[in-house]
């Protein structure tokens, strides 16, 4: 059984003799870690093909193996970053679903859990899902709220409903992990309504230097 294998929909049951075991998965996962440093910048169509298929096919192996563990936690974990990566939104809500069941589960790591819920805080933030962002908030603890991923979503979500651009535009800049990437979904909106807002405000004319930087 090799390192890499290509991803192929199950139709019957799989033949054994290609299904990689724990430690085997463990290697294809470092070996997808190493590619991606070496993809660096890029964000192309070939890059994430193989992306794709060596995650898909890790998490099958896990699946037919029923392998559900803190290893299968950081394999959704990864793909789901690779996924708000190169906008794949399709790829990500099956990453978090199954994320959810691992974590009610009593698996994963409670920084995982935080982080993830703040990515999910900000995708119902940009939705404008208020009932959704207030569902999510109801139960966060002192140290869930003190949490540098979930405190940065609540900024951002008062910032979004009080429209204060300037901290908006400054939590964006330095979102944390990969809080940026879901942020991207409802930048434009968020720009253009600023935008909006700043021309009503000074017109007839505003210099282009005083709103560059947004």
């Amino acid at each position: 059984t090799t390192v890499e294998k290509k991803y192929l929909r199950l139709t019957s049951a799989p033949d054994p003799r290609t299904v990689r075991p724990e430690p085997l998965l463990k290697q294809a996962i470092d070996r997808v870690r190493g590619r991606l440093i070496e993809f660096g910048d890029e964000r192309g169509q070939e890059q994430y093909i193989y992306l794709w298929e060596q995650m898909k096919s890790v998490r099958q192996d896990l699946t037919v193996q029923r392998i559900r563990n803190d290893f299968t936690v950081g394999v959704y974990e990864m793909h789901a970053r690779i996924c708000l990566e190169y906008d794949d939104q399709a790829e990500l809500k099956q990453c978090q679903a199954q994320l959810q069941q691992l974590y009610e589960e009593g698996l994963g790591s409670r920084e995982g859990q935080r982080e993830f819920l703040a990515y999910s805080l900000l995708y119902n933030v940009g939705k404008q899902a208020d009932n959704n962002v207030a569902d999510l908030m109801k139960d966060l603890s002192a140290d869930d709220r003190s949490d540098k991923y979930i405190s940065h979503a609540l900024q951002v979500r008062a910032a979004a409903q009080l429209g204060n651009y300037c901290a908006f535009f400054r939590l964006y800049s330095d979102a944390p992990g990969h809080s940026g990437y879901v942020m991207d979904t409802f930048i434009g909106r968020e720009r253009f309504a600023a935008l909006r807002r700043i021309c009503r405000a000074y017109q007839p004319s505003v210099p282009l230097a005083a709103v560059s930087d947004a």
